[in-house]
C-alpha cells in the first residue's frame, strides 16, 4: 500500500500539466513545503490532505491524467 501511494504521489508531481500554472496544484503545494498528511483514492480521483504550519489544504487529482482538479483551503 505504501509503495502504491508513493508511486501515485510521484505520478501526480511529475504529470502535472504545465499549461495550468495559475491553478493551484498538488505539486505546487509540495514545492512550497506542504506535506501529505492523508491520502485516499477512489475512481476516478486521488485525494490529498496537505499541511504546512497551521494551513490545511484538500486537493483532488484525476487518476488518469494526473491533473489537479481542485484544491481548497480548509483552515
Amino acid at each position: 500500500m505504501k509503495l502504491f501511494l508513493a508511486a501515485a504521489i510521484a505520478a501526480v508531481v511529475f504529470a502535472s500539466p504545465t499549461l495550468a500554472q495559475d491553478k493551484p496544484t498538488v505539486s505546487g503545494y509540495l514545492a512550497q513545503g506542504f506535506q501529505v498528511i492523508h491520502s485516499d483514492f477512489g475512481n476516478p480521483f486521488l485525494q490529498f490532505m496537505l499541511k504546512k504550519d497551521n494551513q490545511l489544504v484538500w486537493c483532488s487529482v484525476e487518476l488518469r491524467s494526473g491533473e489537479t482538479q481542485s484544491c481548497r483551503t480548509i483552515k
